[in-house]
């Protein structure tokens, strides 16, 4: 096989980037690093947290966790995540987006949806893929019928807020001071 004609890497940027261009953000609110809380039991253990890679929440409030995998050993590897001993209620399908050659392993729950990114034309004036497309390579099953707290949303927007700030801060760093206060 020619070089030019190799299936090319997929890694975590271009699957989130492949998310971020095949969620409709007109209908959908898309949380990157979401911070989401699950009660730890009935028994009144507490609360645990994890970070989900996105959330997405339907304009009639209802969230799908998306979850990146690149590999089948991480993939395999997130079955032992503490989220599922208490995925909260609200999270009402759930979703693995991975690379289309990593297929539908045997041990993915069954109630899990996958997403397969795959490379594509975007730009359709070459032969070669120059883009990657989510094609759905099975749906996910309904969890529960709750909707997100709007205190939960509340907080994801404030921490986006916050994030932007610190890398914008961070980034404005590193412009010469000169340039930054336009001292001359």
């Amino acid at each position: 096989m020619s070089e030019s004609r190799k299936t090319p890497e997929i890694n975590a940027g271009l699957v989130d980037a492949a998310i971020r261009r095949h969620v409709d953000h007109r209908a959908n609110l898309l949380i990157p690093e979401a911070s989401v809380r699950y009660s730890l039991g009935a028994l009144g253990r507490g609360f645990g947290e994890y970070r989900a890679d996105f959330v997405m929440v339907t304009r009639a409030g209802y969230a799908t966790e998306l979850e990146v995998k690149v590999s089948l050993g991480d993939w395999r590897k997130d079955l032992s995540k503490p989220k599922w001993v208490g995925m909260p209620g609200w999270i009402t399908r759930f979703v693995y987006v991975v690379p289309e050659q990593l297929g539908i392993p045997s041990w993915v729950p069954e109630h899990a949806g996958v997403w397969h990114v795959k490379p594509a034309r975007v730009f359709h004036s070459s032969t070669r893929p120059d883009g990657y497309e989510i094609v759905l390579a099975r749906a996910p099953h309904v969890l529960g019928r709750e909707k997100v707290p709007a205190a939960v949303i509340g907080t994801w927007h404030k921490n986006l807020y916050y994030r932007y700030w610190d890398q914008r801060m961070t980034l404005e760093q590193r412009i010469p001071r000169s340039v930054r206060e336009g001292v001359a």
